[in-house]
């Protein structure tokens, strides 16, 4: 009876998350983002949600699965939570503004528009601006600063993506005008470090499940050793279509290393260019899927990811490449980090919509039930994968985001879509509890409806919400 009622409370307030992540993006496309932080998502109700949801997830594994692994995966999310929560109640956010030449400044204003003190007095000495080859470009700003305390005196350095942490305190530089270099001021010693150690016990846990023999990755790959699902028909029309493959794999290699020369920067700055990787992604994998034995459950994916590819390539070729200009925040390897790590996700995500299509149609056209369940291994092999890569990637957004703005979470419309998906992709693992995502038709279903999650957070939020994350 108590495993019963943790469950519901745990998948029910899951449930109602979801909802309330998604209607407050809405809320705040039609009011203001402002708006939506206010009385949403730092309201008292949906930080007890939250609660809710960790405690008795927490309980239910707990109570339900003796398995190391995934008791201390949900620790881990509880961890993540508890950082998240420790930083909602005692971090401290604001901004300062310093003039060379100016009286030492001792106070910054917080959110609300009142003043808080510092344990310490700042003076600015001097900004500079440096750029790139051949001056084409700013590539970042830097700024001397003097701190003054009871215990003496320090000359402190920093610049975009590298602040400076003076006595907890961390500066990351927002701005430069006319009246001086703007600085947001972050204090939060304690909740993101938990954080931190969340986001890395997320990770190592997601790992072990590689080598876990219970979980549905090692069960799945079990059950697909041997299977052969290589593609039938003439030879020579294999060969041909291995070359196509190969030819498009190459060009999309050229054309994104040409525009990585010419940009000076990793080339996923704008909807064109991640449109091309996202090709180019999907060309490697068609040749894997198609090519090679060792993957040949996965062969029916090699043509439709062909195919896609080649679509995107257009897509991303008619749509042109932009001015080129990149704002200097963006010139960092955290972005090239970031970005390639979620969009495999997306990629691998889009492989098992692709999958669950051809399972569907097998099922409702065809009346092949058995061809659907053996699909269903497959989708289930390549949710692991995808569901790492997504959850590094948001870690990975989440760190560079405190390094350039002072806080790893602020509740971007591109950031809680992502969260949105993430969850999502965290129910069909759960097929002890979840009786519709054990079927393989339920299974498939549902992986489209996080297809489409996905699709909305990538073209979506870009065009239709904006935000700090928007291509458009």
């Amino acid at each position: 009876m108590i495993t019963r009622i943790l469950k519901y409370l745990s998948f029910g307030s899951l449930a109602l998350l979801l909802v309330v992540l998604v209607a407050a993006t809405f809320v705040g496309r039609a009011v203001s983002g402002a708006f939506a932080v206010e009385f949403i998502y730092h309201s008292p109700m949906f930080v007890a949600l939250w609660a809710l949801l960790a405690v008795s997830a927490m309980a239910y594994v707990v109570r339900r699965s003796r398995r190391a692994t995934l008791i201390l995966l949900h620790a881990s999310l509880v961890t993540v939570l508890a950082g998240a929560f420790i930083s909602f109640v005692s971090s401290r956010r604001g901004e300062i503004l310093l003039s060379p030449g100016a009286v030492p400044a001792s106070m910054f204003t917080n959110a609300s528009g009142g003043l808080r003190a510092l344990p310490f007095r700042m003076t600015l000495e001097r900004v500079d601006t440096c750029y790139g080859a051949n001056d084409a470009y700013v590539d970042t700003y830097t700024a001397q600063l003097a701190v003054s305390r009871r215990g003496g005196a320090e000359c402190v350095s920093l610049s975009l993506n590298n602040p400076a942490v003076i006595d907890g305190y961390s500066f990351c530089i927002n701005g430069i005008s006319d009246e001086g270099l703007s600085l947001l001021v972050s204090h939060d010693p304690y909740g993101t470090a938990v954080s931190y150690i969340g986001y890395l016990m997320t990770l190592v846990s997601f790992i072990l499940l590689f080598f876990d023999g219970q979980s549905g990755f090692v069960r799945a790959l079990r059950q697909l050793r041997g299977v052969s699902d290589v593609a039938g028909g003439a030879s020579l029309r294999r060969r041909v279509s291995a070359l196509l493959k190969v030819a498009l794999s190459v060009v999309l290699s050229v054309l994104f290393i040409r525009r990585w020369n010419s940009a000076g920067l990793f080339p996923v700055t704008n909807g064109a260019e991640a449109l091309l990787f996202i090709a180019w992604a999907m060309s490697v994998l068609a040749i894997l899927f198609g090519g090679c034995k060792r993957f040949s459950p996965l062969a029916h994916l090699a043509q439709p990811l062909f195919i896609f590819s080649c679509v995107t390539t257009f897509v991303a070729v008619v749509g042109g490449w932009g001015s080129g200009s990149v704002q200097p925040i963006l010139r960092t390897p955290l972005l090239a980090i970031h970005v390639t790590t979620v969009i495999a996700a997306y990629v691998l995500l889009g492989c098992m919509a692709v999958n669950s299509l051809v399972a569907l149609w097998c099922v409702f056209v065809r009346g092949n039930a058995e061809r659907a369940e053996k699909l269903a291994l497959v989708g289930r092999l390549l949710l692991y994968p995808a569901v790492i890569l997504l959850a590094a990637g948001i870690f990975i957004g989440a760190f560079w985001a405190n390094v350039s703005w002072g806080r790893y979470w602020g509740w971007d419309p591109k950031e809680v879509w992502a969260l949105v998906t993430l969850l999502l992709c965290a129910v069909p693992f759960h097929t002890a509890s979840l009786r519709f995502v054990n079927s393989a038709v339920g299974f498939h279903i549902f992986t489209l409806v996080v297809f489409v999650s996905m699709l909305f957070t990538y073209f979506g939020v870009n065009y239709l919400m904006g935000g700090l994350h928007s291509y458009a």
